[in-house]
């Protein structure tokens, strides 16, 4: 009896490792299609983003040379916001509430 006991036990084992292994093939396999399907798309979506990249890159230097010619346009207006802006900010943040 003790023998039966072993053999089924050893048989038991063999048969979970056996069930194991297949799961993790199975899983391993769903794990690689899906990120095949994944790189497949982001490569699919690459014209897209490219196209964002570059209509992002044209829309601040557009913005940058806009800013520039204001600048170089009213000078003493610029440095009269900038000066507000700092001097809000050194009350804002030089307050010392109890």
């Amino acid at each position: 009896m003790a023998k039966d006991s072993i053999n089924s036990l050893s048989e038991a084992i063999a048969k979970l490792e056996s069930i194991s292994q297949s799961k993790t093939e199975l899983i391993r396999e769903h794990i690689e299609k899906d990120y095949e399907e994944i790189k497949s798309a982001l490569e699919d979506m690459r014209p897209y983003f490219d196209e964002i990249k570059n209509k992002v890159e044209q829309e601040a230097k557009n913005t940058k040379t806009q800013v520039e010619t204001k600048v170089k346009e009213n000078p003493w207006i610029v440095i009269g916001v900038v000066g507000l802006i700092a001097f809000f900010l050194g009350i804002f943040l030089g307050r010392k509430d109890k």
